[in-house]
């Protein structure tokens, strides 16, 4: 038998400590002079963070962590898609594989869309971009050392994002805890870190920093009852709930805060 024992909800903020440049469509939003135009809301027209692009670059740098990461016959690299239900990466992330027997997949990670104060700080921006900046480069053909000039819209240097993960604890009799895989999530947001999002990370664009509220275990029967933690869960970033507790870097959850903290609920639960 397999059921659903509860999320672990981890609500924070992405802060951009250099420009970032997550790529939109240059065809459906033409922004003047600019080559690489960023992704927007077509509604409000701000940047923001697709959620496919933060769990693709998390999973991604988790699986070369974990050696995951392997040589195809053509000398290519391949990712895992092992499907094996002891693998981190399948396990938390999904996998594609016709091996389904580990159920669904564990994260959810929702688009970031800008904080208030960060809407505020680019309706002020002195730039001439709707938001943004863009950022002059010069590619040069080392043969014929001909130039390439080019613009590249990106997000500025201290716009905050909120950002929201989901992880599901599930049992589905194989003997593991998904409760501890939790550790691989907070592992691939350090990895994010100290390394980069979006384009151009070798050339100094999408240093990101990170920081969290104390992550909320909503129990399966909290969703039954609509109690106070399922509530408090569902609230946006902005509710006076959250006011002052995106205070947490991730060296604060280490492996004591996620075997007292989280671990041990999930404990509990009767078999």
């Amino acid at each position: 038998m397999a059921r659903f024992l509860g999320n672990i909800v981890l609500k924070g903020q992405m802060e951009c400590l250099t420009g970032l440049h997550i790529g939109g469509s240059k065809e459906k939003l033409e922004i003047g002079g600019v080559d690489s135009p960023v992704i927007r809301d077509p509604l409000t027209l701000y940047p923001y963070v697709p959620g496919s692009s933060l769990k693709g670059k998390m999973r991604s740098l988790l699986e070369y962590t974990l050696g995951k990461v392997q040589p195809s016959n053509g000398g290519e690299f391949r990712f895992c898609e092992c499907g094996e239900n002891d693998c981190p990466v399948c396990r938390v992330f999904g996998s594609a594989a016709e091996n389904r027997q580990m159920g669904p997949t564990r994260l959810i990670v929702r688009d970031g869309h800008p904080s208030a104060q960060t809407i505020e700080m680019w309706k002020n921006l002195d730039t001439e971009l709707l938001y943004t900046e863009h950022k002059g480069e010069n590619g040069i053909d080392r043969i014929t050392s001909a130039a390439n000039p080019r613009f590249v819209e990106r997000v500025v240097k201290g716009s905050i994002f909120n950002v929201e993960l989901v992880y599901g604890v599930f049992d589905i009799g194989d003997g593991i805890a998904d409760a501890e895989y939790f550790r691989y999530v907070l592992e691939a947001l350090k990895l994010v870190e100290h390394s980069s999002l979006g384009k151009s990370g070798s050339r100094g664009y999408g240093q990101v920093s990170f920081r969290f509220a104390d992550p909320i275990v909503v129990m399966a029967d909290d969703y039954r009852s609509g109690s106070e933690v399922f509530k408090d869960a569902s609230k946006p970033h902005e509710d006076n709930i959250y006011k002052g507790r995106f205070v947490h870097r991730l060296s604060d959850f280490d492996d004591d805060y996620v075997r007292t903290r989280i671990v041990a609920r999930f404990d509990l639960q009767p078999a």
